[in-house]
């Protein structure tokens, strides 16, 4: 009985001392507040450490679309078209059609999209110009036809015979078109526009239900500023789904190769010095500028 009497007493002064030991609710309370503090300062970092990671994985898209079209430079000494050279094809045949032998990725490949991009990728036809994360300068400053990028006079332009008799290289933005291809831009984050389900569904023939803001294969300073002034009914979501790319910058990879990433408001800038960059003259030629 002793023994029983001196265990029980034992038991009971271990179950108060652990009692006493324990976290009180308060206590646990602070710890649940400096952990949360602590979540709160390290998400953001971890957030800015994916968005690094999804601009890295996109500028290297990019080179490897900057070497191919180097590559096929090298073989025809031109650039590729954007989508019209009747001196190959008298149907559309895009820009990155014609990187394929380079890349061995077609448009719809994971070598095109972008993480940070959110809107539809699908094939261009006759009647819908591609749509997807990358554009090509096909235009330089002057919205259609135009000499001053890299696309070629018959970007956006329609198919007619007219164009019949014009010589083949007429065409064609030959290599040594560019002045300065250290800083004249070749292609990157594509321009994005406003897609109507209805027009996804008459142009692409799918099956949406919902409007979608989607790059159109075309980086291009006179769409963008057609399709974000105010007064224009899908400019807010454009603009929205533009800010959510890469922190509302351009990645964009230049005739050398190089990709750079650049603010918006500067690489749409209306000065000389970053208008001459569309342009494969290395001129600004604002006067060709459509205004809206």
């Amino acid at each position: 009985m002793p023994n029983n009497r001196v265990t029980l007493w034992y038991l009971d002064a271990r179950k108060r001392r652990v009692g006493i030991e324990g976290f009180t609710l308060i206590e646990l309370l602070v710890v649940v507040g400096i952990i949360s503090i602590l979540c709160s300062l390290l998400l953001p970092a971890l957030g800015a450490g994916k968005s690094k990671g999804r601009d890295a994985a996109c500028k290297s898209n990019l080179r490897q679309l900057g070497l191919a079209l180097n590559l096929h430079v090298q073989d025809f000494g031109y650039f590729p078209v954007f989508n019209l050279d009747p001196s190959i094809s008298p149907t559309n045949v895009y820009w990155h059609t014609a990187l394929t032998p380079y890349t061995s990725c077609g448009w719809t490949g994971q070598l095109y999209r972008c993480s940070d991009y959110k809107g539809l990728t699908i094939e261009g036809n006759n009647q819908g110009v591609s749509l997807g994360s990358y554009g090509y300068n096909a235009n330089g400053v002057k919205w259609t036809p135009s000499s001053l990028g890299l696309g070629g006079i018959l970007s956006h332009a329609p198919m007619s015979s007219k164009y019949d008799s014009l010589p083949l290289d007429s065409f064609h933005v030959s290599e040594s078109a560019v002045a300065v291809p250290v800083d004249m831009m070749a292609l990157g984050d594509a321009t994005l526009i406003w897609t109507p389900a209805a027009m996804q569904r008459a142009l692409y023939q799918n099956h949406a239900t919902q409007d979608s803001y989607d790059g159109m294969a075309m980086l291009d300073i006179n769409s963008r500023n057609g399709v974000e002034r105010p007064n224009y009914a899908g400019s807010a979501g454009i603009v929205r789904a533009t800010l959510a790319r890469h922190t509302g910058r351009y990645n964009v990879g230049f005739c050398d190769g190089h990709v750079q990433g650049i603010a918006r408001n500067d690489l749409f800038r209306p000065v000389d010095s970053a208008l001459a960059r569309w342009n494969n003259d290395h001129l600004p030629h604002p006067e060709l500028l459509t205004h809206y």
